[in-house]
């Protein structure tokens, strides 16, 4: 199954509006990120007298779905960053799947009733990976998390990137979890966890916290030891739960983002990334000048647009980036140095093409980890890491059966 299939949610020949429904749950944390109507439009030129048809279609179809309804109008023009890449998602209108205008299938077309909008909500509402569990952490912090797989079968403990929302992860997700029990979470403080919008209460965002939220989410679901498998800065964490507990019983570390201090380079996006991580987490009034100029269009400029709806979540409000700043900055600034005890069994992955996380710093880790292997691949990039590659898919499940050469319950 390729990304593209695992992130549209839906097959060829699906009911009218189900493509378009996905679509609107695939964005729901860029919908629920505020408490303002965020706007959408057609990407591509739709005339007037259609508009209110598409605007009652999305509009039930998001009711259905208990989330906030977008305000469709009729023109790009103006547009922020976030909302152009929600738009792009939708495709409200198109002829082709939401998402994939140069697909033939869904219409998107008005002509839904009240059955078909229901069916169509249910079917997207129940799509893998499923509505979140929310699981307390151990400072009380709500967490999105996320279960699939055997329950019998050895737990693999997906760690995404700082701030993504699930749907960057859910290609792992989907391809491991037919033969281990796979949880995930999204990023403490960052993400709304109950009905309504805003990401609720500040939360600690040390790396402390943030390993911890690991351990709790093991707990949630009843699971004793696992695997961490950790991307771009969720493998700091991984290696900041393993460093402090056992339950943490191997580990792989993909393009990991580490602050090595002198003994580790870092490309010039880790040097201006935490530039701009310091300079929104010093107060709510730098992260809203900030916002400002994250939110305009030429923002996605530099961004998959498969991906840009998950990557712009952490820049959708003043406070998200904020905190933002915050929890991704204290992984960006940790010196790893002092994790490097950790002696369960790890593989480490990175590439010479990575130019978002140096690869130095995973071939430096893979060095001074007791029991670490490297694997530092001839192709790939940082972010072609979340599409789960069948060759990336079968490096880690090799790995996998390594460490776990049985199925087991934990206790």
């Amino acid at each position: 199954m390729t990304a593209s299939a695992l992130q549209a949610g839906v097959a060829p020949g699906a009911a009218p509006g189900e493509a378009l429904a996905h679509a609107l749950v695939d964005t729901a944390s860029v919908l629920r990120a505020g408490t303002g109507r965020l706007r959408v439009a057609p990407t591509t030129q739709v005339s007037a007298d259609r508009l209110p048809a598409l605007r009652s279609q999305l509009d039930r179809l998001a009711r259905a779905l208990g989330l906030p309804v977008p305000e469709l109008v009729a023109t790009t023009e103006g547009l922020t960053a976030p909302e152009l890449a929600v738009s792009r998602r939708l495709a409200v209108g198109t002829t082709g799947r939401a998402g994939n205008a140069g697909d033939a299938g869904d219409t998107a077309g008005p002509d839904l009733d009240d059955r078909a909008v229901a069916e169509a909500a249910h079917r997207a509402r129940t799509a893998f990976p499923g509505p979140p569990t929310v699981l307390p952490a151990r400072d009380g912090a709500l967490l999105r998390c996320w279960a699939a797989g055997p329950l019998d079968a050895p737990a693999v403990a997906v760690v995404g990137a700082c701030g993504m929302p699930v749907g960057l992860t859910v290609n792992w997700l989907a391809l491991l979890s037919s033969r281990y029990r796979v949880v995930t979470w999204e990023s403490r403080g960052l993400f709304a966890s109950g009905e309504g919008a805003g990401p609720g209460a500040p939360v600690d965002h040390s790396v402390e916290a943030q390993s911890e939220d690991l351990l709790a989410v093991l707990d949630g679901f009843g699971i004793g030891r696992a695997h961490a498998l950790g991307l771009c800065g969720g493998a700091v964490v991984a290696l900041a739960a393993a460093a402090r507990s056992k339950r943490i019983d191997s580990l792989s570390l993909w393009h990991g983002d580490w602050e090595l201090g002198d003994d580790a380079p870092k490309t010039t996006h880790q040097r201006d990334m935490e530039s701009l991580l310091a300079m929104v987490a010093r107060g709510p009034k730098q992260a809203a000048a900030m916002h400002r100029l994250l939110n305009r269009p030429s923002t996605l400029d530099g961004l998959r647009p498969d991906l840009a709806h998950y990557l712009v979540h952490p820049y959708t409000t003043p406070e998200i980036l904020y905190r933002y700043g915050q929890l991704n900055g204290s992984l960006m600034t940790t010196d790893c140095r002092r994790l490097l005890t950790a002696r369960q069994p790890t593989l480490v992955v990175t590439s010479d093409r990575d130019t978002t996380a140096h690869p130095a710093g995973s071939v430096y880790v893979a060095r001074h980890l007791p029991a670490a292997e490297l694997r530092n691949l001839p192709a790939g990039d940082h972010l072609g890491a979340f599409d789960a590659q069948p060759h990336l898919v079968a490096l880690a499940e090799e790995f996998l059966h390594s460490v776990t050469d049985h199925p087991r319950k934990d206790t």
